[in-house]
């Protein structure tokens, strides 16, 4: 199974898991961070390595972040290439949103591949961003 793991600024991940358990219940292999004021960069960059490594039954591990370039996305970039050394397949996703975890974590079982998995995830995000659309009633007068 592909690992999950969230990784966001302040309570959003936690949040986000909280939202998870509520709509689908404890899920395997997925788990949050979350980077506080205060925090180490150096302990959370380590945290997150850790985190990966315990996620990863060898299906790989895909890392959800709030904001490109920002400290839990640069965080999780800096660990890539030592994780990639220890043969762990990990993926680095930002823009991360409820449609994107719930359509992720109930397609997991379905044996995608990770390249398959990052792709639903992408699109998963990007179309549950919709406005309402109100039909608006014509003035004919």
């Amino acid at each position: 199974m592909i690992g999950v793991l969230v990784v966001t600024h302040g309570e959003l991940a936690a949040g986000f898991m909280n939202s998870v358990h509520l709509i689908m219940g404890e899920q395997d292999q997925f788990d949050t961070l979350g980077l506080f004021e205060g925090n180490d960069f150096g302990k959370f960059k380590d945290e997150i390595h850790n985190k990966i490594v315990e996620l990863d039954s060898g299906d790989g591990v895909v890392v959800l972040v709030d904001l490109l370039g920002a400290s839990p996305y640069n965080a999780t970039a800096m660990n890539m290439s030592r994780l990639s050394e220890e043969h762990h397949d990990v993926r680095l996703i930002t823009g991360v949103n409820l449609p994107m975890l719930i359509e992720t974590l109930s397609t997991r079982n379905d044996q995608q591949s990770l390249s398959d998995f990052v792709k639903t995830a992408i699109a998963s995000g990007k179309s549950g961003v919709e406005e309402l659309a109100i039909k608006k009633e014509v003035d004919q007068s």
